[in-house]
């Protein structure tokens, strides 16, 4: 939620405005239609409004009363409920390019834009961001609020790294701005990386501008079989330390296959595969387009899961653990589920999908496994849960050290506690 800067805003009660004024406005419940004429919906609770303007939005959030920000609504359920959400800011009406400049390789866009319709357009001009989360359907700043990241992560970094420009607006109806169309480093909040994964209880990405990159000519897959967890973690250091430089490695159990991909020129894509080949063991296959395509879509729809589906996700050190592999086939055959897991061996990211039973069983797993994850130092959230989890085991297990500067940061920005309130509890 807090990082060192590159670009800068000051704190709230001084934001810089860029432009922009500051300064909350109260139309509370008011909404705008498509060509911008304000609208009001019926006075029923919880209300629901959709901006299209930035002063649209400050109005809406500065509203009385807790206020949930919501794009697509493919992340409700990360972390724990939000209580009480009497308003719900919609960023549907807030999807456009704003400035799209291909020479420069930087594209200015609203909150509200979807990543795949982001990407289609980009990719008219032969360019992408290099970004690739399961939620592909996902605002781009509902992702950049989740801290959301794919298998490319390893090469690319995640989103937060491809902004140089934020357009904020706070729960005190401040409007911040940092960054532009270049890169410049000074001192301050960087916003992108204060709202990085801050679940948006912090403020609102109403604005982004985002650096973009020449699309690959070509993307290759290799995959080995049969590869066990040492295997797996010896595979990716010999990679990682090696000139073939993959932007992707993926291990999934229970099928012990470990997916390696190549981004690049054609040459260069499959030269690197063939080399990658070369230091492998198990079963290996190069997947044709089609193969790796579908490969790539089941893994993200494993990571996304099913409604009736509990979805954790763990950060540990970099590596695959074999004991905590281990420990949640164990833990899942005693509770009668079943446990798919990805893991980024290279970040130490583990994505598990738990089906089957009922919620107790799930509520076991996510207690015992994340035991194991936390005598290691690591962390585990939910990011899903079967109905009734809730009421077995917490979203959030033990408070990182960092926990008393995320609770400053919040008191700061949102002293009456208005955005998604209860979103980590119960840290705060």
């Amino acid at each position: 939620m807090v990082g060192a800067s590159s670009s800068s805003a000051s704190t709230p009660g001084g934001h810089s405005s860029g432009g922009h004024s500051s300064g909350g406005g109260s139309s509370a419940g008011q909404n705008s239609s498509a060509d911008g004429t304000p609208t009001f919906e019926a006075s029923s609770s919880p209300r629901s409004i959709t901006p299209t303007t930035v002063k649209d939005l400050r109005d809406a959030v500065t509203t009385n009363g807790p206020v949930l920000i919501r794009g697509t609504g493919t992340a409700t359920t990360w972390g724990a409920p939000v209580r009480d959400a009497r308003t719900t800011v919609s960023l549907a009406g807030m999807d456009r390019v704003l400035d799209y400049r291909p020479a420069d390789m930087t594209v200015h866009v609203q909150g509200g834009i979807r990543l795949d319709v982001l990407q289609e357009e980009l990719a008219e001009h032969g360019q992408w961001l290099p970004y690739d989360p399961a939620r592909s359907e996902a605002t781009i700043g509902g992702l950049l609020a989740t801290g959301d990241a794919g298998p490319r992560r390893m090469a690319y970094g995640s989103l937060r790294e491809l902004v140089i420009g934020a357009t904020m607006v706070f729960p005190d109806g401040a409007i911040a701005k940092s960054g532009g169309h270049v890169i410049k480093n000074v001192a301050g909040y960087d916003l992108a990386k204060l709202c990085h994964g801050s679940l948006g209880t912090l403020g609102v990405v109403v604005e982004l501008v985002l650096r973009v990159h020449p699309l690959p000519q070509a993307s290759r897959t290799v995959m080995a079989r049969d590869v066990d967890t040492a295997t797996a973690q010896r595979l990716t250091w010999a990679l990682t330390k090696s000139a073939v430089e993959p932007t992707a490695v993926e291990w999934c159990e229970p099928e012990q296959v470990l997916a390696v991909r190549f981004d690049g020129t054609a040459d260069g894509a499959a030269a690197r595969a063939a080399s990658a080949r070369s230091m492998l063991t198990g079963s290996l296959a190069e997947l044709d387009a089609g193969e790796a395509h579908s490969f790539w879509e089941s893994h993200a729809a494993r990571v996304v899961a099913e409604p009736g589906d509990t979805v954790l996700r763990a950060a540990t050190r970099p590596g695959v653990d074999p004991a905590l592999v281990g420990a949640l086939s164990a833990w899942a055959d005693r509770a009668g589920v079943k446990a798919l897991l990805t893991c980024s061996p290279a970040t130490g990211a583990y994505t598990v999908r738990i089906t089957g039973a009922d919620a107790k069983a799930h509520a076991e797993v996510v207690k015992n496994w994340r035991a194991s994850v936390e005598a290691v130092g690591g962390f585990v959230m939910l990011r899903r849960r079967r109905p009734g989890v809730d009421a077995m085991v917490e979203s959030w297990g033990r408070a990182p050290g960092s926990v008393e500067v995320m609770r400053r940061v919040k008191a700061n920005f949102d002293p009456e506690n208005r955005f998604a309130p209860g979103r980590f509890a119960p840290w705060f």
